[in-house]
């Protein structure tokens, strides 16, 4: 909003100079001209600003990621007392990440008077942190005011609407299911999928494995789709999917699943 009035200013003002020394015909090029480049600048501004903020996120994961893969490479020499014990070290790691980003994330504050959906941004940002730390209570306040647009965003907003009952939950997939494509139509509708199969509603599940196996051919996807069309729903598996499934929690991963899980932050 603050962009969109200092540019109506800078290109006010200069519309109005060029009229009174060459005419309105002139001045109202200029207004125009210096509106656009006073928005131009601004925004190359707040670009490089967003970014920098962004890069510090970026960073502090990351080194949480190297830590994670340094752990791992003790643990193949040093044992941990038991799996628990080593799953509860890495999960460390990863949460203590998580809150170091999620106190970054304050530095944006001061850009949102700049940019009206950045704030929507960031909270779509902090319910996926919050989400790794499982306070689903500040994850359902951030759903409230972000911008829900990636494919694990959606399926976070999927995996709560389901454990709050909502009554909205479909009306929600087939919205973002119509704008998904490759890769995260798959993944999308392989959530659903199983929420629908939880719910006792097979055909929802086998519709919306179908819909998506024209967007996609990931692997997962269509061997869910076969096995409900075979009618062996009690076969349906999401592991496939690896990391970006089990971090929703819905179901918990097997030993050798959440061995190789541990190697990756959210």
């Amino acid at each position: 909003m603050l962009t969109l009035i200092i540019a109506l200013l800078v290109g006010t003002a200069c519309g109005y100079a060029a009229a009174l020394e060459w005419k309105w015909g002139w001045g109202i090029a200029c207004g125009v001209t210096g509106f656009l480049l006073a928005q131009l600048a601004i925004g190359l501004i707040l670009r490089g600003r967003i970014k920098s903020r962004q890069d510090r996120i970026q960073k502090i994961l990351m080194d949480a990621q190297q830590k994670i893969n340094k752990q791992l490479n003790l643990f193949q020499f040093r044992q941990p007392s038991s799996q628990k014990a080593a799953q509860q070290i890495l999960e460390k790691i990863q949460n203590d990440a998580a809150r170091k980003a999620l106190e970054a994330t304050d530095d944006f504050k001061p850009l949102y008077i700049w940019n009206l959906m950045l704030k929507r941004q960031i909270s779509a940002m902090q319910a996926q942190l919050y989400y790794q730390l499982k306070d689903f209570k500040k994850v359902d306040e951030c759903l409230k005011h972000a911008l829900i647009i990636d494919q694990q965003s959606i399926a976070i907003c999927l995996a709560r609407m389901f454990r709050n009952e909502d009554p909205k939950l479909d009306k929600f997939f087939n919205s973002k299911f119509r704008r998904a494509k490759g890769e995260s139509a798959a993944f999308i509708a392989s959530v659903y999928a199983w929420i629908k199969l939880r719910q006792g509603d097979e055909a929802a599940a086998r519709d919306a494995l179908v819909a998506a196996s024209k967007k996609s051919d990931h692997p997962v996807l269509v061997e869910n789709r076969d096995r409900l069309l075979n009618g062996k729903a009690k076969q349906f598996n999401n592991a496939g999917f690896g990391d970006i499934w089990y971090a929703l929690y819905l179901e918990e991963p097997k030993i050798k699943a959440q061995r190789q899980r541990q190697g990756r932050l959210f």
